[in-house]
């Protein structure tokens, strides 16, 4: 609600148990990890400005 352009991401969860082969195909230790266009941007513990700046660079802003 904070950021309405945020709206247009396209964002993927993935289960680690149901997507193995996927999750495993993915360089991360922690969780939650997040990657935009297949580069990893965060990894672990998230802050509300954190992933701010993980939908800032989505979003190329």
């Amino acid at each position: 609600a904070e950021r309405p352009e945020f709206q247009a991401v396209e964002v993927k969860i993935v289960d680690e148990n149901r997507e193995k082969a996927f999750a495993d195909s993915l360089d991360y230790w922690y969780v939650p990890t997040y990657f935009v266009d297949g580069v990893k941007v965060h990894e672990g513990v998230p802050t509300v400005d954190k992933v701010r700046k993980v939908y800032e660079r989505a979003l190329d802003l």
